[in-house]
């Protein structure tokens, strides 16, 4: 073989470095002032969303100017492929306001037409932006084929992430049904829609007809659904969705492996939306309020934990609505679940024409206050085709209204024996209440427990004393703190025995993020009570009950300075600082001892030993009292003279 002339040789290494740096990652802007025909630069921007996703490559950055004007454009990203090391991302420039997508307007197009739709793309994040103003639009007939929608994932997508946007004002304008979704992904391919991260957006001023504000149905797995706040919207918050025939394949027709986690959802009510009977000015009654915050609809191995859920028609519903299929192995775990209108939780079918749930947990909820319009909807209503559930250490705590708080209305399930223990019933001491099971009702704690001889119960609590929360009487606008434990509360080390004590999942927290079990054993609700001492023991080691490098006497970062110690000077333990340790300088004729109390319920003390006698006692030549600058920093003053002495700074737990 012969080699080319130099100058071809030249000439092909320069064509090979253009088609190199072509297609390298870069960072792209666009601009309400650029145009599509400019290079894409900060100082020749594109002018559409659209000339960017029709010409991104992996680890692409396209930077949307937000400082002024509105894209009002759909957006469409098919095909268009990133790599888990060299995502593709959309996002407001930094700095500027968020860039907005506004249709105005726009006519949605026939089904499923969004703002901004991924198809078949993998790693791609949507970041920042805010997405607003689609709603269907002329006859009702045309309204009905529209299906607005905000942010879509649909067919084959892998590691595609939407953070921190806002989506609002998607409406399904229809008087009578419809469809529309804030944001939706729908695996309707072969291969899963893999890897989905909805995380730190807000959804809000929705209406979704019969659909969803958050959806995620069909070949939907491994995805996380976390720290998103949902609200004001006249259907259903999240759901996880199986069997509706997104996928042709029934056996991958199910969102699943799913975490949802840290969500604050309220204001969710269908009482004004014309699917479920009512209308958007005036309303329904109660029997048009269907719409859970979080729903699991045939979904299954989903995890729902850390979340918060109030003001909405039901706080949570498992179950499915096709029959002869079931949401499955479903987790509730640590949630606040309070002031919903017309129930708390719901299991199972709602009628025997639908489906049901197996293998689902209810554990550690606080679930407070429910019912609110006195529906009737109880704290927990157990509805058809339940088996294998679980419901334990939750606090189920009623209204002031008559008090219904387990409701099972049916013979179409089957519970073992011990499945529901552990929980803590409060009901007001003037007040009636009830449960009922399989139909019949129960006015009394002991003829409920020994209901249809499956030991319901048994080592649970009803009573009408106070709980011992920081508010005792919160409400739905409380801050989720009123709902946390105080150190008196009846709550505490309740929630298992010594002889089989309770062991939390890998990972699992409270709903405030902290260790699941404190003082040995776990407490009963969403919170696990941590004194001031232990919750900092458990921010830097995980182990608020102390262990391996988190005894108080120990020294994790070797600088001299005891857990105990660190803790009382706001120091951290896993760092060398002693900048904040205590010091001691001399003033005038006097020892000055200066130190921080960045823990107040602890007792600080100078001590002295003179001489060596081996025994300590409290400092009696201390020769001023404990002085403060006002900004945490205190010290006394010691003699100095010719006798020795010797003093310690010591700090105790009271």
């Amino acid at each position: 073989m012969h080699s080319p002339p130099a100058s071809v040789r030249h000439w092909l290494a320069l064509a090979l470095l253009l088609s190199v740096f072509s297609s390298e990652a870069a960072v792209r802007y666009v601009s309400t002032s650029g145009l599509d025909t400019n290079p894409g630069t900060l100082a020749q921007p594109w002018r559409t969303i659209q000339k960017a996703a029709n010409t991104v490559v992996a680890g692409d950055i396209v930077n949307i100017r937000g400082n002024g004007g509105i894209y009002a454009e759909r957006v469409t990203l098919t095909n268009r492929d990133g790599t888990a090391a060299l995502p593709i991302v959309f996002q407001t420039n930094s700095g500027d306001p968020p860039a907005i997508l506004d249709l105005t307007g726009f006519t949605p197009l026939v089904s499923f037409s969004a703002v901004f739709r991924i198809t078949s793309s993998d790693y791609i994040t949507v970041q920042n932006l805010e997405i607003r103003n689609y709603k269907s639009t002329g006859t009702e007939a045309a309204q009905l084929q529209q299906i607005p929608v905000g942010l879509y994932v649909v067919g084959d997508c892998n590691g595609v992430a939407i953070r921190n946007c806002k989506v609002h004002d998607i409406w399904q304008s229809s008087s009578t049904a419809g469809n529309g979704f804030g944001i939706a992904a729908y695996g309707n391919n072969p291969t899963a829609i893999n890897g989905l991260v909805l995380d730190g957006n807000e959804v809000y001023n929705l209406r979704t007809g019969s659909s969803e504000s958050v959806t995620l149905n069909g070949n939907v797995t491994n995805f996380q659904v976390t720290n998103n706040t949902i609200h004001d919207c006249n259907n259903i918050g999240i759901d996880c969705i199986g069997f509706e025939g997104t996928n042709a394949n029934a056996a991958l027709d199910q969102a699943r492996f799913g975490l949802c986690a840290g969500n604050t959802i309220y204001n969710i009510d269908s009482k004004f939306n014309p699917a479920y009977g009512g209308n958007f000015t005036t309303g329904g009654d109660n029997s048009t309020r269907s719409a859970p915050g979080m729903y699991v609809d045939g979904g299954r191995d989903i995890v729902l934990e850390r979340n918060r859920v109030f003001a909405c028609n039901f706080a949570l519903s498992l179950g499915s609505e096709t029959l002869g299929r079931v949401t499955s192995n479903a987790i509730a775990r640590n949630n606040l679940f309070h002031h919903c209108h017309v129930g708390g939780i719901v299991m199972g079918g709602s009628e025997l024409s639908n489906g049901g749930a197996t293998n689902c947990s209810l554990l550690n909820n606080t679930i407070y206050g429910n019912d609110t319009a006195g529906a009737g909807g109880g704290q927990i209503s157990l509805q058809n085709y339940l088996n294998g559930i679980v419901i334990q250490r939750n606090l189920i705590a009623t209204p002031a209204s008559f008090a219904q708080l387990i409701l099972n209305t049916n013979t179409t399930g089957s519970y073992a024996a011990g499945a529901i223990n552990w929980n803590y019933y409060r009901v007001n001491p003037s007040v009636p209440y009830e449960f009922y099971w399989n139909n019949v009702a129960y006015s009394s704690f002991a003829t409920w427990r020994s209901a249809a001889g499956l030991s319901k119960d048994a080592n649970s609590t009803l009573s009408t004393v106070s709980l011992g929360l920081v508010n005792n009487a919160p409400t739905s606008a409380s801050p989720a703190s009123d709902f946390a434990l105080t150190s008196t509360s009846v709550l505490r080390n309740i929630g298992d025995s010594a002889v089989a004590p309770f062991t939390p999942a890998a990972g699992e927290k409270d709903y405030f993020g902290q260790s699941r079990v404190a003082s040995s054993r776990v407490d009963i609700g969403a919170d696990e009570y941590l004194s001031p001492y232990q919750s900092w023991l458990d921010l830097y080691f995980g182990l608020p009950d102390g262990g391996t490098g988190a005894g108080t006497n120990d020294d994790p970062d070797a600088d001299g300075v005891k857990n105990l110690l660190e803790y009382s000077q706001g120091m951290n333990p896993t760092l060398s600082d002693l900048a904040l340790a205590p010091t001691t300088s001399r003033v005038s004729n006097k020892l000055r001892l200066t130190y921080h109390k960045a823990a107040p319920e602890l007792t600080y003390s100078i001590e002295q030993n003179s001489p060596l006698s081996g025994i300590w006692s409290t400092a009696s030549t201390v020769t001023s009292p404990e002085q403060t600058n006002n900004a945490g920093l205190y010290w006394r003053d010691l003699p100095l003279g010719t006798t020795h002495n010797f003093y310690r700074f010591k700090v105790a737990q009271p």
